[in-house]
């Protein structure tokens, strides 16, 4: 195989491969959630990132592609399914629900996600509309794509615009504060060292705790702490262990996925309505006729279209079970509470890596050994805790 031949087969494959690595990609973001949740999979955190990183650049260089490509196909023929991957592209840079940021940083960056979304839009649209010949059944599922990728695409900036620190201190309405404000520091001090002495535990306390202000550095009036820490001293000591863990929880949903947006009004309706959108357009696509098609581009086409609808499905599922009390908790457990074990800073490493020498190495095998016997420890002291 000669370097000519070489090409010409990159050429032929590579729209091909780009729109299934980008589709792929899709897959390790979706469950990029339990990578970074569960502490058995932390090694494959790293994983995550790359998807992170490399969805958006991938989905946009295959749009570029797709827009330098040439009408025709090797062998002559018009390849209209080429042209029906542009609004499954825009799908992808809208990217899943189970990871819309990375870091706290990436949340402050929604604006750049709007002027991403006209750019590529319109990219994606100008290609559709150039070069779509296609029959009206496929017209038919490639709007529905459209309309589907949009709305996916949009809904990236608007979470990330949910999650940003500004938009939360502005959601800390006065309806959360109780009565009894108390202004100044000292007074929420005393008050606190006398509800700690003089709150018993109430078996029977049912009142849902919110505090996920409390660990996202927002200035939440004296009074919501102290009200919060009441709810907490009422309760008994393993449910209010695992109230933390949803907190914990539900914090990492706020800032780092897109599961907050989608429980508002209009969250709801597209999450009722996305799913069947991408079945319908796999439908009409399955029943059009597919004659002077590559057999090829019938295939991927087919990949594109039925992962997209199971990823749709897949999220839908998990949403309504977790309404559902016999499966709720089997799904809260592995997507809504946090693990027993909290992430911590090695310092003795961080000292040590500025020393050089034998000396340094060997007190560096003394602080990998130590780091070794207290992971240990906690590991048992996590599990005893999950026993309690």
């Amino acid at each position: 195989m000669g370097l000519s031949s070489a090409m010409q087969w990159w050429e032929e494959w590579q729209l091909r491969i780009l729109v299934l690595a980008s589709c792929f990609i899709q897959y390790v973001l979706f469950f990029s959630l339990w990578m970074r949740k569960a502490p058995i999979l932390r090694r494959l955190r790293v994983l995550a990132w790359i998807a992170y990183i490399g969805g958006d650049a991938m989905a946009i260089y295959a749009l570029a592609t797709l827009f330098n490509r040439q009408k025709h196909t090797w062998d002559g023929e018009i390849s209209a399914l080429e042209v029906l991957w542009a609004p499954v592209l825009l799908i992808h840079l809208g990217g899943q629900p189970m990871m819309s940021a990375y870091s706290l940083e990436d949340n402050e960056l929604w604006k750049r996600h709007t002027v991403i979304l006209v750019s590529q839009v319109t990219v994606a649209l100008y290609v559709f509309c150039k070069w779509w010949s296609g029959e009206k059944m496929l017209l038919a599922a490639a709007i529905l794509l459209f309309v589907l990728g949009i709305i996916k695409f949009a809904q990236k900036p608007w979470a990330l615009r949910i999650s940003s620190f500004n938009s939360m201190q502005t959601s800390c309405t006065k309806s959360l504060l109780p009565e009894g404000l108390i202004y100044s520091l000292e007074e929420y001090v005393q008050a606190a060292k006398k509800c700690v002495p003089e709150t018993k535990v109430d078996t029977q306390y049912e009142e849902e705790i919110e505090s996920n202000y409390m660990f996202v550095d927002q200035s939440v009036p004296y009074s919501f702490r102290i009200a919060q820490l009441l709810s907490f001293l009422k309760l008994e000591d393993k449910r209010a262990y695992n109230a933390l863990m949803v907190c914990l929880g539900d914090t990492f949903d706020i800032l780092y996925t897109k599961l907050i947006s989608s429980f508002t009004s209009l969250g709801i309706v597209l999450l009722l309505l996305l799913p069947f959108l991408a079945l319908a357009s796999m439908v009409l696509f399955t029943t059009s006729h597919k004659d002077g098609h590559n057999e090829k581009d019938i295939l991927v086409t087919s990949i594109l279209f039925s992962c997209t609808t199971v990823l749709e499905f897949i999220f839908l599922c998990l949403v309504l079970g977790s309404q559902i009390p016999c499966v709720g908790n089997f799904v809260n457990k592995y997507t809504r509470l946090w693990h027993g074990m909290v992430s911590q800073y090695n310092i003795m490493s961080f000292c040590l890596s500025r020393l050089q020498g034998w000396f340094a190495n060997m007190w560096k095998m003394v602080g990998r050994s130590t780091y070794a016997m207290l992971q240990v420890t906690e590991d048992s002291m996590s599990s005893e805790a999950s026993g309690l």
